[in-house]
């Protein structure tokens, strides 16, 4: 688990300084979140968690002859409650690096990285992430194969939300 989460700062930290004379768009947003025992395998009959908190997506974009690189990085970290008001803390990161080719110029293809993590005085302890080889059109299209994951964190053939909420 350390290994990944050390070549993942790592691969972050290249793409940052790769990226330096490149257009860089940062969001910032709140985010809202519920998980259910009956999506989340990982959690305790009954649990229900409820979240908020802040999120900030840098957004970096280079072209050269005709092809385009983005990188994206994504941190959301906030509050959350269980339904008996006992407290947590959520730490949420994703990234990806896309890369389009002159022959198929609206598709882009890369790698993603996920992690969610929860933590606090209840039982609820969440874990989750993985790393996928990620195809998208920068818009509604977008698909993943999974290289490898742990703690249950999306449905990877429909893309939704098992144990990883955001």
């Amino acid at each position: 688990m350390k290994l990944l989460v050390t070549a993942m700062v790592v691969a972050f930290t290249l793409a940052d300084a790769a990226a330096a004379a490149a257009d860089v768009v940062v969001e910032r947003s709140k985010v809202k979140f519920t998980i259910l025992a009956k999506d989340c395998p990982n959690l305790r009959a009954g649990t229900t968690i409820k979240g908020s908190g802040r999120q900030r997506s840098v957004t970096t974009t280079t072209a050269a002859n005709g092809i385009t690189t983005v990188v994206n990085y994504t941190r959301a970290v906030g509050k959350a409650r269980d339904q008996r008001g006992r407290k947590y803390r959520f730490d949420y990161r994703n990234s990806f690096a896309v890369t389009n080719t002159s022959v198929t110029p609206a598709q882009y293809s890369g790698t993603m990285f996920d992690l969610f993590d929860l933590a606090g005085r209840g039982p609820a302890e969440l874990e989750n992430g993985f790393v996928a080889a990620y195809t998208t059109d920068l818009g509604e299209s977008n698909t993943f194969q999974p290289l490898y994951s742990f703690g249950d964190p999306i449905d990877f053939a429909a893309g939704t939300a098992r144990c990883d909420p955001l």
